[in-house]
């Protein structure tokens, strides 16, 4: 996993002018799991830095997906979502609650995208989508439930 450090350095290697705002931007996004999205960068750091706008978030987060920091993922039409960690695997996103989790990826089905077909591809992203456990559950319960209170309307 990157450093702050080594962000601050990247950014300044790929010409970016480094400011406060990008510096937490860098802090926010490292080693978060999460996968926050550019509304909730904006979110987190705007009562320290008024004045921050989304084309600073955007334009830092491309520098850092240039510079092999970070990803940035197109999940759906509405928004994109940050991912601090540049190896390469996929993501499920769960169709209920919209919690993103990472996957482990087949290495070999990459080496073949990228050098062994006629298709050479320089970018790869796989979102799998569906019920995490806990939206499973609940709804696994919710079907329970209402399957008792049937039985008991028959009955009665």
């Amino acid at each position: 996993m990157w450093t702050v450090e080594e962000g601050i350095s990247r950014l300044r290697e790929g010409g970016a002018k480094i400011t406060s705002q990008r510096i937490a931007i860098l802090r926010l996004l490292k080693g978060r799991m999460d996968h926050p999205s550019a509304d909730q960068v904006y979110s987190e750091l705007r009562e320290d830095f008024p004045t921050i706008s989304y084309a600073t978030i955007y334009s830092t987060a491309q520098l850092l997906a240039n510079s092999g920091l970070i990803q940035i993922l197109s999940i759906d039409d509405k928004r994109v979502h940050f991912d601090p960690d540049p190896k390469p695997h996929g993501h499920f996103r769960c169709e209920s609650c919209g919690a993103l989790y990472d996957f482990p990826i087949d290495e070999e089905m990459l080496d073949r995208l990228r050098h062994g077909s006629s298709q050479q591809a320089h970018s790869v992203q796989i979102f799998a989508y569906g019920l995490c456990d806990d939206c499973r559950r609940a709804t696994f319960d919710l079907t329970e439930r209402i399957a008792a209170e049937e039985e008991v309307l028959v009955e009665a």
